[in-house]
């Protein structure tokens, strides 16, 4: 009977797992499905986009051309002649209140509405469909003519519906069990898949930049999807698992009866006592007998195959360097002080501390670095030595992996494994966990526990996941861009190459791309956005094209640099003003944090915006810890981490900073260069930065605060030594990321700046006589 309890126990416990497994198989194939949709809708998105952007674009030009007509029925005549796209044109009188339906275009209740719209904003509208289902059905568009800012009539322009609807069924898969449904509001202008899942729920929305259309996915997932051969399959399966269990009983059984056997060969002295020795040999013929219809094999002694031992409990002779275990991140050159068998043992001690958090999920994700592959694969085996279950998000800018934090369930912590900027020997792993980016003792906490083998053990699951087209989503469906921009996107054959034009794009900007080709080399030029030779490319380019904006972006993707119009470098601190203006427009009197290397200006200008200015130390995981502990909406730094809480999660992004910027700036119809003008500024340097041994610049600062004397100044010692004078300020920093110092210089005249840089160089001099100085 007992046998038969143990059996029935063994049979429920495998089916319950084999149905957990099939369960948890179940809901990865549904993520799974839904993300190839989500990604298919995403480029139709794009395409439409572009489509109705390019449609915008005439429309907006002919309403700039309009006002120099001077017979306007001829000219109408004349511009349709000319542009074949459109099917229609007109010219409304600023407050013309009559629908007019037998009117070419026809002019109903909707198109009156958006007349109504395009004189209050002053601006084009974004396309509608008008007249569904009917001949007339059609695409307009509406915008402004004006003189001297004042509207003197709207342009209504109409396009074929037809092209629209063919760009969109070229984009949508045949699929025969779902539907990608086109919509505007809550109509449908098109549906393309399977008409049957109309009342299915919608499983994923994708907003289309530029419009207020948005392609919605219906799909019907069943239960349990098994046809008869799955079936068949399973049941075989299960049977063949039944038969194993029922030999592995009866051979627990029979080790039973052995072991009370060979108890009365060695004879039980605490029941039986002494035996005759006639008993004894009776008694040893009996059990001889039985063991051999048991047919018992002599003893054998068992090893262990090294490969099957737990990677926990061997002692893998790699050095731990403490170098690279950094402020913000580990960092190391690849096969020298940050080897494969080292991230293994990092990773587990990172699991080992979500672990201790209370916490099982870790993603990870990894950038476009020839070396980031395997690196990540012996993080995610570590990880999982520690007892975490792995996402793997595959190669992606940072800023994704962050989002990934926020967006999957239950999984809060996160590890990016890049070099960001540094040259192209060199990597790293950027570590979240719980929501907190590691920093300072956090880091050094993990050498500790690399360093003294303390790890958690366990066998943690592994699984994949798509995350760009839920990030692209999501930006696209809370950054609305008011007009069409020619943006010229460089990303230095960094990760953000295939990302950062698609959310352009996306958005609904006309993108040029340069050096976009992920490529772990760096060909040419290097992925640092803060030196302003790497951005001389991206100048020209901007330039040559006539385009309204250049964005530049790190290894990583979460640095931005920025060029206007004219093919000027728009520094950080410049573009904080702005943010910030846009910010405290919606949460007045909000804290804003920037850096030490920040202009002067900064904080007057949210001051004067009615915001609170916070100065921190610099450091993404130092600043994203500010943030927390003031509740700060936004904050940013120098090198070109900007951090929105408004609106966003609060992590370092230059994506999503850049669909900021490009909603900021299409809502003025002035260009780039003019709206930066306006924004206060100095005579000023860059980032200067004095090469180190390893460990002396911190050295360094410690001698310098100890020379510092400037009676005739404000000094400021939280992060370095920076000293403000009436007319302008300087700094030097030890930095955090490499072996060097950072410095910076500002003030209101060339001779100001030049008499703070002699200040400063003479103090330095005094501490060490034969520094090389770039100023």
């Amino acid at each position: 009977m007992s046998k038969f309890f143990i059996y029935l126990s063994v049979m429920i416990l495998v089916v319950g797992l084999a149905g957990a497994v099939y369960l948890n198989d179940l809901e990865q194939s549904k993520a799974e499905q839904i993300g190839v949709y989500k990604a298919q809708a995403v480029k139709s998105a794009g395409s439409i986009s572009g489509l109705v952007k390019r449609w915008r674009k005439l429309v907006v030009d002919l309403a700039k051309a309009a006002p120099m007509a001077e017979a306007s029925e001829d000219w109408l005549v004349s511009q349709k002649s000319v542009n074949k796209e459109l099917t229609s044109l007109a010219l409304y009188a600023p407050n013309h209140l009559q629908i007019d339906q037998a009117k070419t275009p026809p002019l109903g209740y909707a198109g009156l509405g958006l007349l109504r719209s395009v004189e209050t904003s002053k601006r084009s509208q974004m396309p509608e469909v008008h007249m569904r289902g009917s001949e007339g059905e059609h695409v307009a568009i509406l915008a402004p003519v004006l003189v001297q800012k004042n509207v003197v009539a709207v342009l209504l322009a109409t396009f074929d519906v037809n092209e629209l609807l063919a760009q969109y069924k070229e984009m949508q898969s045949s699929s025969s069990d779902v539907l990608f449904e086109l919509k505007q509001s809550s109509s449908v202008i098109q549906a393309v898949g399977d008409n049957a899942q109309t009342q299915s729920e919608v499983v994923a929305e994708v907003f289309i930049p530029g419009t207020r259309w948005r392609v919605s996915i219906r799909k019907a997932f069943k239960a349990f999807p098994l046809t008869a051969i799955d079936v068949l399959f399973y049941a075989g399966i299960l049977l063949a698992i039944t038969i194993l269990i029922g030999v592995a009983v009866g051979v627990l059984s029979n080790q039973e009866r052995k072991k009370a056997l060979l108890e009365k060969v060695t004879g039980n002295h605490e029941e039986g006592g002494h035996k005759t020795l006639a008993q004894a040999v009776l008694d040893d013929k009996a059990v001889e007998d039985e063991l051999a219809s048991l047919a018992i094999e002599p003893a054998q002694s068992q090893t262990t195959n090294p490969i099957f031992l737990k990677e926990g409990s061997i002692e893998v002779g790699d050095e731990v360097p403490k170098s690279i275990f950094r402020a913000y991140d580990i960092r190391g050159v690849v096969d020298e002080t940050l080897t494969e068998s080292l991230v293994t043992k990092i990773g587990q001690a990172i699991g080992s501390e979500v672990k201790k958090a209370g916490k099982k999920k870790v993603v990870i994700g990894r950038d476009g670095r020839l070396h980031s592959l395997r690196l990540s694969g012996s993080l995610a085996k570590g990880l999982q030595a520690s007892g975490c279950d792995v996402i793997d998000v595959g190669q992606v800018p940072t800023p994704v992996l962050y989002f990934a934090t926020h967006h999957i369930e239950e999984a809060t912590s996160g590890v990016m494994i890049t070099g960001s900027h540094n040259p192209p020997e060199y990597n790293g792993l950027k570590i979240v966990i719980d929501g907190i980016t590691l920093s300072g003792d956090s880091i050094l906490g993990l050498y500790e526990r690399v360093l003294n083998h303390s790890y958690e053990e366990g066998d943690g699951a592994f699984e994949k996941q798509m995350m760009l087209p839920d990030y692209i989503g999501t930006i696209s469906a809370d950054v609305r861009v008011g007009r069409m921009m020619k943006v010229v996107v460089d990303c230095g054959n960094g990760v953000a190459g295939e990302a950062a034009p698609m959310l352009l794009s996306t958005l609904g900007c006309e993108v040029v791309p340069l050096y976009c080709d992920i490529d772990g080399n760096f060909p040419n030029h290097h992925p640092d956005p803060s030196k302003p030779e790497n951005l001389e490319e991206l100048i020209q380019k901007v330039r040559e094209e006539g385009a309204e904006l250049g964005l530049a972006f790190d290894g990583d993707g979460d640095r931005l640099g920025v060029v206007d119009a004219d093919g000027n470098i728009i520094w950080p601190d410049r573009q904080m003003m702005l943010y910030a203006a846009d910010v405290l427009s919606r949460q007045a009197g909000a804290d804003i944090i920037f850096d030490v290397k920040c202009s002067k200006n900064l904080a007057k200008e949210i001051a004067r915006l009615g915001g609170k200015p916070v100065m921190s130390k610099t450091g993404h995981s130092l600043i994203k810890a500010k943030m927390k502990e003031t509740n700060a909406e936004l904050a940013g730094e120098m090198s070109g981490h900007i951090f929105f809480k408004e609106r966003w999660y609060g992590f370092d992004d230059a994506l999503y900073t850049a669909a900021r910027l490009v909603e900021i700036l299409s809502a003025d119809f002035r260009s780039s260069t003019e709206i930066f003008a306006e924004l206060p500024d100095s005579i000023s340097t860059p980032e200067l930065n004095v090469l180190m041994e390893e460990g002396e610049n911190f050295e360094f600062i410690d001698k310098m605060l100890a020379e510092a004397d400037f009676d005739d100044a404000k000094v400021v010692t939280i992060d370095g030594l920076r000293v403000e004078f009436m007319d302008g300020w300087g700094l030097v920093r030890a930095s955090n990321t490499t072996p060097s110092l950072v410095l910076r210089f500002e003030a209101d005249t060339e001779e100001a700046l030049e008499t703070i840089k002699n200040r400063f160089r003479e103090m330095m001099l005094r501490v060490k006589p034969d520094i090389e100085l770039p100023f």
